[in-house]
C-alpha cells in the first residue's frame, strides 16, 4: 500500500494526456494479441503503456491535453465546480512523471480527495 505525500506544483504533465484502462482479455480476444493491439492503436495516436495480467487490465495513453490547462501549467478551473473529481485525485497511485509534485510512501491511511488539493 502507498500512500500519496506532496502537493500539486503546477507542472501540467498530467494534463497533456489521457489516461485509459481496459479489459486486458477481452480486448486481446478483440485483436489477437497485444503486438497487433499496439499497432491498431499506434495509427490512431494511442500508446499501449503497461498491462497488468492479475488485475486483467491494459493501460492506454493518448496524447491529449486538457482544454484548461493553461499556457503557465496551471488549471484555469482549479478551485472551481468545473474541475473533474478525477483531477483532484491525480495521481491516485505512481506513475513515472519525475515533474510532479506528487510523490508516494510506502504505508497506508493516505486520502485522495478534494480537500487536499492546495494549489495546480
Amino acid at each position: 500500500m502507498w500512500t500519496r505525500t506532496g502537493e500539486c506544483n503546477g507542472c501540467g504533465e498530467c494534463c497533456k494526456t489521457v489516461n485509459i484502462i481496459a479489459v486486458r482479455d477481452a480486448t486481446l480476444e478483440q485483436h489477437g494479441n497485444l503486438e497487433e493491439l499496439k499497432l491498431y492503436l499506434s495509427y490512431r495516436g494511442i500508446r499501449v503503456v503497461g498491462e497488468d495480467v492479475e488485475k486483467n487490465r491494459l493501460y492506454y495513453s493518448l496524447e491529449v491535453p486538457c482544454r484548461e490547462l493553461a499556457p503557465d501549467h496551471r488549471c484555469r478551473v482549479h478551485l472551481t465546480p468545473g474541475k473533474p473529481l478525477i483531477c483532484y485525485r491525480y495521481p491516485w497511485e505512481k506513475d513515472d512523471i519525475e515533474e510532479c509534485g506528487y510523490r508516494f510512501v510506502p504505508g497506508g491511511g493516505g486520502r485522495l480527495g478534494r480537500q487536499e488539493e492546495k494549489s495546480g
